[in-house]
């Protein structure tokens, strides 16, 4: 019995460890917000010039680690906690790629934990919710959306959205 305990304890650390999981795509934008994709290999290119449109970067990829909120509840993969602190991101989305049309999308945040939806969100869904997640974040200090002209990791300005466009 006791080897049977050992054998699933491996299991369960090697299943969590940065080497058995997934990559994961960090993006964060200048108020360090920001949103964390795994599996990074079945992202597609629709999701990330999405994601870079709302003016978050790329600025990281690597391992994904299992970890849980900041009050130990609900588990899932995300970025290391030291890349989080290295790049002072304190609420954040995670966003699960099941397959281009189906995703799951959790919320980080140090004051609510982190939130799992069960809910599977098509592509269209999630473009509705992630510019309304960001405001929540932002609190009281909601800005303009913002869209990138031109390409995706152009040196082009960002231009703001003007205040009557609904996402």
């Amino acid at each position: 019995m006791r080897k049977l305990s050992l054998l699933v304890a491996l299991l369960v650390w090697l299943w969590a460890s940065p080497g058995f999981g997934y990559e994961y795509q960090l993006y964060k934008n200048g108020e360090n917000l920001g949103i964390v994709v795994f599996p990074k290999a079945k992202m597609f290119s629709g999701l990330d010039q999405y994601i870079q449109s709302l003016a978050l970067q790329p600025v990281e990829t690597g391992k994904a680690v299992m970890r849980s909120g900041s009050k130990g509840e609900n588990q899932t993969y995300m970025m290391p906690l030291e890349v989080q602190k290295n790049h002072s991101i304190e609420k954040f989305m995670v966003i699960q790629v099941l397959t281009p049309t189906s995703m799951m999308i959790g919320i980080f945040d140090p004051e609510w934990g982190l939130t799992l939806p069960s809910s599977i969100f098509g592509f269209d869904e999630m473009k509705q919710n992630i510019p309304k997640t960001l405001d929540i974040f932002r609190g009281n200090n909601k800005r303009k959306p913002t869209h990138w002209k031109g390409e995706p990791g152009s040196t082009l300005e960002p231009v703001e959205t003007p205040p009557d466009t609904n996402f």
